[in-house]
């Protein structure tokens, strides 16, 4: 976790040890553990280079990018590829050598047990150390630490160093790679230009929704709904509105939309898969099978697939009259 995009960290511990949330508890256990394998993240950070190094250049495994903003149902589609999907991804266990990540999938993968049948999170973050995790500390390496921009544009020396790591990764895990990291979404024809066998799903969500839920998150995670949160986000400068922070998220909203809109139209319409967060939610086995037809060429049959649902009503009003009907309001009129 980078403690740098919360303005306070301290308020937000105290939060998840309140909240009675067994995800935020296991998050904060993963972090602990994460800084007790530091050292041994060091000792393979050496077998990591030699890895990359010695890695074949002829592996094509596909990859799998989700995409979509903040609060858009990313981390549910994440996690229900992850266990239909016969792929590999990077796990909260994993992800805790920063320095190493290829070298302890080697090393420790066969010994992670897949993850449950429970697809619920705790703010993009999962519970379990076979859990899928977002790798920041991974796209950090070619994008920079801000977890809510990207750089203007991705140099050779970049590029080359993502191949690389792709290839070793590819090798090593014999399976195509999924992973879910809502920054990407302003990237993707960087990353689809930079990779080889790259494919793209994306999420998306009514925006009135997506408002609500990050008013919502903000109050939890940064304490206050006036500290921005999530992609493309700023911090509410007083104006003497009491609801002008909600002007801000949708406008953050429809930034994000805009620019993975943007995004979008420079991908072959073949390695881009789309779907709405709630058609996902009503039929969720139809875009698994989609996507695995895109991104693998197979079909997944399976009765348990078949069997899977979510909320067939996702979208509910959870902020007061006033402030739903503010959001409400700017997207009728914008």
């Amino acid at each position: 976790m980078s403690y740098s995009n919360f303005k306070d960290p301290i308020g937000l511990l105290k939060r998840m040890l309140l909240s009675g949330n067994k995800i935020a508890y296991f998050v904060l256990l993963r972090e602990f553990l994460a800084k007790v394998l530091v050292p041994l993240d060091f000792l393979l950070q050496n077998r990591e280079k030699k890895i990359i190094k010695s890695a074949e250049r002829k592996e094509n495994q596909p990859i799998i990018l989700v995409l979509g903003g903040s609060r858009s149902g990313t981390t549910l589609l994440y996690q229900t590829l992850a266990y239909y999907l016969p792929v590999s991804y990077i796990s909260n266990f994993i992800a805790a050598f920063e320095r190493s990540p290829i070298a302890a999938y080697k090393t420790f993968n066969r010994f992670i047990p897949k993850p449950k049948k429970k697809f619920k999170s705790y703010y993009g973050s999962v519970s379990g150390s076979g859990g899928p995790n977002d790798a920041f500390h991974l796209w950090n390496r070619w994008l920079g630490e801000d977890r809510n921009h990207i750089p203007a544009e991705l140099d050779q020396h970049t590029k080359l160093d993502m191949q690389s790591f792709f290839n070793a990764w590819s090798g090593i895990s014999k399976k195509p790679f999924l992973n879910k990291n809502n920054r990407n979404s302003l990237c993707s024809s960087d990353l689809y230009k930079s990779l080889n066998n790259i494919y793209f799903v994306e999420i998306y969500r009514n925006p009135i929704y997506v408002a609500q839920s990050l008013i919502l998150s903000r109050r939890e995670v940064q304490g206050n709904h006036e500290i921005g949160w999530g992609l493309l986000s700023k911090d509410h400068k007083k104006n003497g509105d009491p609801l002008g922070y909600i002007n801000d998220v949708c406008n953050q909203v429809n930034a994000v939309n805009q620019a993975i809109d943007k995004e979008r139209k420079k991908i072959d319409p073949e390695r881009y898969f789309r779907v709405s967060f709630e058609n996902f939610c009503e039929n969720p086995s139809l875009t698994v099978r989609q996507v695995s037809m895109m991104a693998l060429g197979i079909d997944i049959n399976s009765e348990n697939l078949d069997l899977l649902k979510f909320s067939k009503n996702p979208n509910k009003q959870r902020l007061t009259d006033v402030e739903f009907n503010r959001i409400l309001h700017y997207f009728k009129n914008s």
